[in-house]
């Protein structure tokens, strides 16, 4: 699925679109701890967390994440949305928890497989 498709059908703004944003998506890995960040991202992955930081970023560019998702509607520093937009990562902002925007993505990934998007 794509990245600027699962924003919509989540209820999440996208921040900055970055070069990626009809990248396709077929898989999401959530959390908030660096290394396992690292260890799951790939090039189509979206990240999922709590860590508004300019660091997710850096894993984010490593790993050449196409998209990030922050969680709890909270509004990112200025300076994370400028390095999102010169690395070229989608930044996007759910407005509900872990919990809520994960499983929103999961029965959007599960209704592409379905239906072969």
């Amino acid at each position: 699925m794509k990245l600027n498709e699962l924003a919509e059908r989540i209820g999440a703004k996208v921040i900055a679109p970055g070069k990626h944003l009809t990248a396709e998506i077929d898989q999401v890995y959530a959390g908030d701890r660096m290394s396992d960040l690292v260890n799951h991202g790939s090039n189509r992955t979206l990240l999922v967390s709590n860590l508004a930081s300019t660091q997710l970023l850096r894993v984010a560019e490593l790993m050449d994440v196409p998209g990030v998702c922050l969680l709890n509607g909270i509004s990112p520093e200025p300076e994370l949305v400028d390095a999102a937009t010169r690395q070229g990562i989608l930044l996007m902002v759910s407005p509900a928890g872990m919990f809520e925007t994960c499983g929103l993505l999961y029965q959007c990934m599960i209704g592409a497989s379905k239906t072969g998007q």
